[in-house]
Parts: C-alpha cells; sequence; structure tokens
C-alpha cells in the first residue's frame, strides 16, 4: 500500500514539473497551478480517507510517520510555504528521528518560508542520519542563501556550499538535479576569482552534464536549467547561446515573466552596444576629437615609467589576452543593462574606431562618466558575434575581470567601487 501511495504523490511533482509537456503552451502560470492544487486535494484526500493518519493506532501495520511524510510532501507540492505541510512533516520526524526523507522535505518546507536557518538545521539532521544527495544538494543551497555581513564570511559559504554539491554528484553521477545545483555552486564561486580560474566553464560543464540526464530521466523541470545555464553563458559573454537557452526555458514554461525579462533585457542590451560601436557614442566629432586629444601622461599613472608595458590602439589588439599591452580610451557612452552586472561602456582611442568594454565586479553605486580616462593593462579583446531572428550583431568588446588592475583619469578604483556580484537563479 504504501508503495502506491508513494507512487500517487511523486505522479503530483511530474505534473507539477512537466505540466508543460503534454499542455498547451498558451496555459498560464495560474490555470497551471490551479490544476496542480486540484490534484494535490485529492491525493491528500485519498491519503486520509485510508484511515491511516492516526498517529495513536497501534494496530496499524503502517509506521504512523509515512502518512504524516506523504501529507507533508502533498501540501509541500505547490511554490509557496503551506503551515499544513511543515505540521504534516513535523509530525512525521517526531514519530520516526530517523526519517531522512521528512528531515529533507522539511527542510524544503522552512526554506519555502524563507526561514533558512531552520532548513539548514533540518538538512544537517538528515546528513547525521546518512550521507544522501538530496540532504547534501540542499544544503548546498541554503547555505548559498544565509546572510552573512562578512565577506570572507560569505565566501566560505559558497565553498563549503560547493564541496557539498560535489559530494552530491559523487554519490549518484547520473542525478540531473545533482548536477543542476553543482553547476549552480560553480557559477556562485567564480565571482569571488578571476575569470581565469574557470569557474564559470566548470558550472557549464556541470549543465552540460545536468542537461544530459535531464533529457533521459527528466526528473526535474529543464526550464530551471535552461534558465541558470543562460545567466552563466551570459556572464561567460556567450551571447547568442545564452539567448538560446532563454529561448528554450520559456518553452518549458511559457509563462515565465523572469525568463522573458532576461531574454529581453538581453537582447536590448546587445542592440544598444552595437548602435553606440556604430555611432561612437553619438557624439559629434568635434566633441570626440576634443575628448581623444585630452588624453595625457596623467591618465597613464605608473605606466608612465612602465618599461615592460608598450600602449597600442584599440584597432591592433588580437583576440585573446594582448599580453605586455596596455590600451587608454575614452568613454564615449554607458551602455545599461537592466540585468545589473557588467558595467558596460563605448570607449573609442581614435576618431574611426569604437568598441565596448564590459567590466565586472564593479558596486552597483558605482559608474563611469562620460569622458573618463580609462586605462585597461593587457586587454582581453574578443568579436561579439550574435544572429538572431533575422538580426545580426557584431562589435568588438574589451572585457575587465579584475577592476583593480584598471586606472580610472589616472587612479586605481577604491575599495569601496568594487564588489563581488550578486547572482540570483531561478531556483535551487
Amino acid at each position: 500500500m504504501t508503495t502506491s501511495l508513494h507512487a500517487t504523490v511523486e505522479k503530483l511533482y511530474y505534473l507539477r514539473d512537466h505540466y508543460y509537456d503534454s499542455t498547451s503552451s498558451q496555459s498560464s502560470q495560474n490555470e497551471k497551478w490551479d490544476l496542480v492544487k486540484k490534484e494535490m486535494i485529492v491525493v491528500v484526500e485519498k491519503i486520509k480517507s485510508l484511515g491511516l493518519t492516526d498517529v495513536a493506532d497501534v494496530t496499524s501495520t503502517i509506521h504512523p510517520s509515512i502518512p504524516q511524510y506523504l501529507l507533508g510532501r502533498a501540501h509541500n507540492v505547490m511554490p509557496e510555504y503551506d503551515c499544513e505541510a511543515q505540521n504534516y512533516l513535523s509530525s512525521a520526524v517526531k514519530l520516526n528521528p530517523s526519517y531522512v526523507e521528512a528531515w529533507n522535505e522539511l527542510g524544503e518546507c522552512f526554506w519555502k518560508g524563507g526561514d533558512t536557518a531552520s532548513a539548514k538545521n533540518c538538512f544537517t539532521c538528515a546528513l547525521e542520519k546518512c550521507r544522501n544527495k538530496v540532504s547534501l544538494r540542499n544544503l548546498s543551497i541554503v547555505l548559498r542563501q544565509l546572510k552573512v555581513a562578512d565577506t570572507e564570511e560569505r565566501k566560505k559559504l559558497l565553498f563549503e556550499g560547493l564541496s557539498l554539491a560535489k559530494e552530491a554528484v559523487q554519490l549518484d553521477p547520473s542525478d540531473g538535479k545533482s548536477w543542476l545545483i553543482l553547476g549552480n555552486a560553480y557559477f556562485s564561486v567564480a565571482f569571488y576569482s578571476t575569470h581565469s580560474d574557470g569557474y564559470i566553464h566548470k558550472a557549464l560543464a556541470a549543465y552540460a552534464q545536468s542537461e544530459k540526464y535531464e533529457m533521459n530521466k527528466r526528473n526535474f523541470n529543464t526550464a530551471d536549467l535552461c534558465f541558470n545555464k543562460a545567466m552563466a553563458l551570459f556572464h561567460d559573454e556567450k551571447y547568442q547561446e545564452a539567448l538560446e537557452n532563454l529561448e528554450r526555458s520559456q518553452k518549458f514554461e511559457p509563462d515565465w515573466e523572469l525568463s522573458r525579462f532576461k531574454y529581453d533585457s538581453t537582447l536590448k542590451f546587445l542592440l544598444n552596444m552595437k548602435e553606440m560601436v556604430a555611432l561612437k557614442g553619438k557624439l559629434k566629432p568635434r566633441k570626440l576629437n576634443s575628448f581623444l586629444k585630452s588624453i595625457n601622461s596623467k591618465d597613464l599613472g605608473p605606466y608612465k615609467t612602465n618599461s615592460t608595458c608598450k600602449r597600442v590602439f584599440l584597432q591592433d589588439l588580437v583576440v585573446g589576452t594582448n599580453k605586455n599591452k596596455y590600451i587608454v580610451v575614452k568613454v564615449v557612452a554607458s551602455v545599461s543593462y537592466d540585468g545589473g552586472s557588467p558595467l558596460a561602456c563605448c570607449v573609442c582611442d581614435k576618431p574611426d574606431f569604437a568598441a565596448i568594454v564590459t567590466i565586472y565586479r564593479l558596486s552597483q553605486d558605482y559608474g563611469l562618466t562620460i569622458g573618463d580616462s580609462l586605462l585597461i593593462p593587457e586587454p582581453q579583446l574578443q568579436t561579439i558575434h550574435v544572429s538572431l531572428k533575422g538580426q545580426v550583431i557584431n562589435f568588438p568588446c574589451v572585457r575587465v575581470d579584475s577592476p583593480q588592475n584598471i586606472l580610472v583619469n589616472g587612479h586605481n578604483l577604491q575599495p569601496t567601487q568594487m564588489a563581488s556580484m550578486f547572482i540570483k537563479f531561478s531556483s535551487a
């Protein structure tokens, strides 16, 4: 009987996660959740009708914690916190303190309610009973979400979460969701390290593994995977692939506003950068020439006497890292992005050539001003190319991952002007 009841509850979760597999993409999120709630009520009533919920019934052959867990898990299928789910699941772990699945479910319930401290305790309790992939990956998520004021403490929690996510994958290398959580963990620590450390690329490799097993088992919602993969691709400046993955996420969740917003804001960002490069920031020739003539030795800072680095112009750069070289450019336009990071601006060092500079790890309170001089040592150049829905976008782009190395008007940035980036995942 318990096997049948477990299967009934799991069908409820399959409906939630794969609603759009068999339903018209025109259905709204409200219609989806109305149906899930309706089915949840049916499942709950079915469990109650079997007369298994009396915890004082000593004649039952089924441990009383099991129906309490199943009722709690059924209620927990909804996206918002459910106090009934918490009550049933709390009862389950009281009746059976070694019930790992119930501890995990209770942790997810607290997590939905915003009580990350209680969620952490639940997942920790489950791991004390048994090292299992669900507790490991959920604790990895919670550690990333704990609020701490100290940057070093934040970094420590992120790397601890990464270690837990790795262990979850080791326990079951064919679990797509564990690979997704590992990808998110790598992506989170990427912004406390340099781009050359390769954490974004490790995140993308984990997402690829997740996608591989998701296609085979379909054991969680693919929309989350596509969205988070798109965010990693965006910060790796693989914009074509990022947009394609955002499109895919919308196929799995057609009514998902966040995914649609990210797609629209990314496309707008790219089109604006293309326009600024083509129009040299929309500056009049006389104004642009005046800016360029104002570049002087004061803008070089310590590079004025640095004999190991040579100044070159934007059009002289080669794709990749330009070792032992630096550029000095004028900011001719800023390009805003609705998602925050990176800070992007259009720059020139000659009247007939412009490029985009993207700068990561800057404080949200800091920005560059048109006319600022920007010195970038060992600039990393790439050509952005996007072809989508009949639109072709091309422009040169210099990426700056370490703003502490650049000079603005001859001066280094202050520590308060730099910050690690906050990344919001669709879930997990």
